[in-house]
């Protein structure tokens, strides 16, 4: 294995995230945040369709319009999920400098967290993050987590 990563769980009640991007991969992540009780705000000019209807039911603050790293100032944690490079770098040093964990969605040695893969019921949460080297094993890894922690079957 190439690097192990440390699995840390944060409380995330009323924590901000700001999210730069408003595509598929913002809305994965966005789904994610949504299981847990983060305050999200997502800055992006445009929202994919299932993120238009979210924003309609005011499941997030939305900002229509460029992110500029400098509105990260008072978040917690950052998601970089712009479809711009420099957008997305820019973002990752501006939280770096300032000590906000950010992950950088197109650049995972700008992050300072990986974005799990979880797996959830009413007792437990379990995350799972990858080296990196292959999406396809962690992706089948999660949805067997998944599978085990919906059906229980682990007792």
């Amino acid at each position: 294995m190439s690097k192990r990563y440390f699995p840390a769980f944060l409380d995330s009640k009323g924590r901000v995230v700001m999210v730069a991007g408003g595509g598929r991969v913002a809305e994965r992540r966005i789904r994610t945040l949504k299981m847990f009780d983060f305050d999200v705000t997502v800055v992006s000019t445009g929202l994919t369709s299932e993120l238009t209807a979210m924003a309609e039911r005011d499941e997030f603050h939305f900002v229509q319009e460029s992110f500029r790293p400098q509105m990260a100032e008072d978040a917690y944690m950052v998601l970089a999920c712009t479809d711009d490079r420099d957008v997305n770098k820019s973002i990752g040093e501006y939280c770096r400098e300032r000590g906000i964990l950010v992950n950088v969605c197109d650049a995972r040695e700008e992050s300072t967290f990986w974005f799990p893969a979880v797996a959830v019921n009413d007792q437990l949460t379990v995350g799972l993050v990858g080296s990196g080297d292959d999406h396809g094993e962690t992706k089948r890894a999660a949805a067997g987590l998944r599978e085990i922690v919906k059906g229980k079957a682990y007792r």
